[in-house]
C-alpha cells in the first residue's frame, strides 16, 4: 500500500475505469489463457463476447495514430508491437469486455436519451455558435476512424462502466489506523551535517604503465566506443533549383499587392470611453444633457453611472451600430446615445490615429519577394512529384537528379548527431530536425521517402554505406583513456579518503573536529523527506540510507567528482493534524489506493468466473 503515495498509481483497473477505455494502463498477463495456432473464430472470446481480430486491428491502429505525434509520425505497426502497444490494446479489449459481460448480468442498461444528451453536451462536437453540430460530430468520428454506430455503441459501454465503477469505489475510505501510519512514514523529515571530500583535494596519480593502460582499456572498451557512422548520397531540391525559370512582371507584382491591400494598411484607430444605461428615462436624459452640450463625465455623473474606457479601438472591435457612430464623431466630442444588442451607449471620441496605406513603392520590392518565393514553392511541389515518378519508374538516385538538373551531395560519415569521425560537425548538411532521424532510420542501400524541409524544400537520402559502432583504437583515444584512469582512482583515492573521516565519528569524534582537521567545511542540510524532495540537495541513494539509520550514525555517498559523508543530525516526525491539507490529501490518495485494490480484485474475480481466450497467433498475422 506504501505505493500509494507514489507520482502514477500502479494500479491500471481504476484509471481504466474512471478514465473510460484509457489505454495507458499495466494489466496482468494472459498468458495462462492463450491457445496456440490460427484460428478463422474469434481472436479474443470473454464470455459470451467475441471479439475478432479486425476489430482488435482496428483498435490497435487507432492508438498507433494517438501516439504518432509523440514519435514525430513515425511510429509503425512493427515498431508498435515492439513497444506492447498490441498487448496493450488486448489487454484493454479484455478489461472492458470483462466489465460489459459483468453490466449485462446485473442488468445495467444506457438510456438513448441519456446517449443523447452526452453526445450533443460534448465540447468536441460545437460548431462556432457553441451549439451541437452534426457536420463537426461526423467530421470528429471520420478522423478518429470511427463509424455513428461504433461511436454510440462505446459511448453506451462507457455509461454502463461508469455505473459499474461508481458502485464499485464510490464512498470508500480507508480507516485512519492504515492511512495515519503511512502518512507519519512519508511525511517524515530528517536534517543531516555533511562533509564533501572533493577528488581534487587528493593529488592526481601519476599515468599508468603500458600493461595496466592496455588492460584498463580492454576492461573498458564499451566506454571508448565509436558511434554508428553512415555514408550518404543526399539529393535537395531547393527553391533555388527553379527560381531562374519563374517570371514575375510589373503587373503580377501590382495584383498581388491589391490583393494584400489589407495587409499593407493600418486602420483608423480611436480613443473611446463610454457609459452604457437602460431604461427609457436614462435614455431621455441622456439625450437631453447631450443636447445641451454636456460632455460624458456630466452625463454620467447625471446618470449615476461609471465611465468605461475602451481605449483605442478600430471599427472592427465594436458592435454593428456603434461602430458608425464612433467613427462619425469628431474628436473631442460627446455622441447621442447609440442603441446595440448590448444597450445604450454614450460614447466620446478622444484622439483619432489616421489609417495608413503603404503605397506600392514602397513594398514593391518585398511583393515581388514574396511572389517569387510562393511560385518557387508551388514549383517546388510539382517538381517533388516528378522526381518521385521517376524514382517510382526505377531511376536511380543519380539518373533522377541528372534529369531534373538536380545537385547529389555525398557524405562520406555521419554520426546520428551529425558529426564527423573527427568529433565535429558535419558541414553542409540540410538544414532540417528530420534528416539525422530520417538518415538512421533508412534501411542500408534503400532511399528515404522524399521529405519535406520547412521554407527550404525538401530532400531524398539514401545509405550507402553502414559502419557499426567499434571500440576506438587506444592508439588515437590513449590521452583521454589515461585521463579517465587518472581520474578513477583519484576518486577512489578521495573515497578513501572519505572512509578514514567516517571511522572517526564512528569512534565518537564530533564532524565539527573532523571537518576542520582535514581543512573541510560541515554544511548542515534543510529537512528533508524520504522521496519526491523538490530541490533535493542530496543523491537519493544517500536520502535513502539517512533515513534507515539512528541519529548520530554515518553514510557515504557519491557526487559527481566528490564524496560526501553524511551524519543524521535530526529526525522531525509528522503530526497528523486532521485539518491540515496535507493530511487531507494522504488520507485521500491511501483511500483511492483501497479502491483500486477492491478494483483489482473484482477484475481478477471476474477473469476466474467469466473467462478469457485469446488468439494470440491470429493477431500477431492479421494486419
Amino acid at each position: 500500500m506504501l505505493d500509494v503515495f507514489r507520482k502514477f498509481s500502479k494500479t491500471w483497473v481504476v484509471r481504466l475505469l474512471f478514465a473510460l477505455l484509457a489505454l495507458s494502463f499495466v494489466v496482468w498477463g494472459v498468458g495462462d489463457v492463450v491457445r496456440g495456432g490460427a484460428s478463422r473464430g474469434p481472436a479474443i472470446e470473454v464470455g459470451h463476447t467475441a471479439v475478432s481480430a479486425t476489430e482488435v486491428q482496428s483498435e490497435f491502429k487507432r492508438e498507433i495514430e494517438r501516439l504518432q505525434p509523440l514519435f514525430g509520425g513515425k511510429l509503425t505497426a512493427e515498431e508498435a508491437r515492439k513497444l506492447g502497444i498490441m498487448d496493450r490494446t488486448i489487454d484493454t479489449v479484455i478489461t472492458r469486455s470483462l466489465i460489459d459481460e459483468a453490466g449485462r448480468g446485473l442488468g445495467l442498461v444506457a438510456v438513448d436519451e441519456v446517449i443523447l444528451r452526452r453526445v450533443t453536451a460534448n465540447p468536441a462536437f460545437r460548431g462556432p455558435t457553441g451549439q451541437f453540430d452534426r457536420e463537426q460530430f461526423r467530421s470528429r468520428l471520420s478522423r478518429a476512424g470511427m463509424s455513428e454506430e461504433m461511436f454510440l455503441r462505446a459511448e453506451r459501454g462507457n455509461m454502463i462502466r461508469n455505473q459499474m465503477a461508481e458502485s464499485l469505489a464510490s464512498g470508500i475510505q480507508a480507516p485512519l489506523l492504515m492511512a495515519d501510519p503511512l502518512l507519519r512514514w512519508r511525511e517524515e523529515r530528517r536534517v543531516a551535517e555533511t562533509i564533501q571530500v572533493a577528488d581534487d583535494s587528493v593529488p592526481l596519480p601519476a599515468a599508468p604503465d603500458a600493461a595496466t593502460l592496455d588492460s584498463y582499456y580492454s576492461a573498458n572498451a564499451n566506454r571508448f566506443m565509436a558511434p554508428e557512422f553512415r555514408a550518404l548520397t543526399v539529393l535537395l531540391l531547393r527553391p533555388s533549383d527553379i527560381a531562374a525559370g519563374i517570371d514575375i512582371d510589373e503587373t503580377m507584382v501590382r495584383e498581388s499587392y491589391q490583393q494584400r491591400a489589407e495587409e499593407f494598411s493600418t486602420p483608423e484607430r480611436r480613443q473611446v470611453s463610454q457609459i452604457v444605461i437602460d431604461g427609457q428615462s436614462d435614455v431621455a436624459r441622456a439625450y437631453e444633457l447631450q443636447g445641451q452640450g454636456k460632455d460624458l463625465p456630466t452625463i454620467a455623473k447625471a446618470l449615476g453611472r461609471d465611465i468605461i474606457d475602451l481605449g483605442l479601438v478600430e471599427r472592427r472591435d465594436l458592435p454593428e451600430g456603434l461602430a458608425d457612430a464612433v467613427f462619425r464623431l469628431e474628436s473631442g466630442t460627446t455622441g447621442q446615445p447609440v442603441k446595440t444588442a448590448l444597450g445604450w451607449h454614450v460614447v466620446r471620441v478622444g484622439a483619432v490615429q489616421p489609417g495608413r496605406v503603404q503605397p506600392f513603392a514602397d513594398v514593391r520590392v518585398k511583393v515581388e519577394q514574396d511572389l517569387r518565393r510562393e511560385k518557387s514553392l508551388d514549383g517546388l511541389s510539382e517538381l517533388s512529384n516528378k522526381v518521385e515518378d521517376a524514382l517510382g519508374g526505377g531511376a536511380t538516385l543519380e539518373e533522377a537528379a541528372a534529369r531534373f538538373s538536380l545537385k547529389v551531395a555525398k557524405i562520406a560519415a555521419v554520426d546520428a548527431q551529425g558529426r564527423g569521425p573527427n568529433g565535429k560537425p558535419v558541414a553542409d548538411l540540410p538544414k532540417s530536425d528530420q534528416f539525422l532521424d530520417v538518415s538512421f532510420h533508412t534501411d542500408l542501400g534503400t532511399e528515404s521517402p522524399l521529405t519535406e524541409v520547412p521554407e527550404n524544400g525538401y530532400f531524398l537520402v539514401r545509405v550507402d554505406q553502414v559502419t557499426p559502432p567499434a571500440p576506438r583504437p587506444l592508439a588515437d583515444i590513449k590521452a583521454d583513456v589515461i585521463a579517465r584512469w587518472q581520474a578513477e582512482r583519484r576518486h577512489e583515492a578521495a573515497h578513501d579518503k572519505a572512509q578514514r573521516l567516517v571511522e572517526r565519528l564512528k569512534a565518537g569524534e564530533s564532524i565539527a573536529a573532523v571537518a576542520q582537521s582535514a581543512s573541510l567545511r560541515v554544511e548542515k542540510t534543510k529537512p528533508f523527506p524520504r522521496e519526491n524532495a523538490e530541490g533535493a540537495t542530496l543523491p537519493p541513494a544517500l536520502v535513502t540510507g539517512l533515513f534507515g539509520i539512528k541519529p548520530g550514525e554515518v553514510v557515504t555517498g557519491d557526487l559527481p567528482g566528490a564524496t560526501l559523508v553524511a551524519r543524521l543530525a535530526e529526525v522531525i516526525p509528522f503530526t497528523a493534524d486532521p485539518s491540515s491539507p496535507v493530511v487531507e490529501s494522504g488520507r485521500r490518495r491511501v483511500s483511492q489506493g483501497v479502491a483500486n485494490d477492491i478494483a483489482d480484485q473484482f477484475i481478477a474475480a471476474l477473469n476466474a468466473s467469466i473467462g478469457v481466450k485469446v488468439d494470440k497467433q491470429q493477431l500477431s498475422n492479421e494486419e
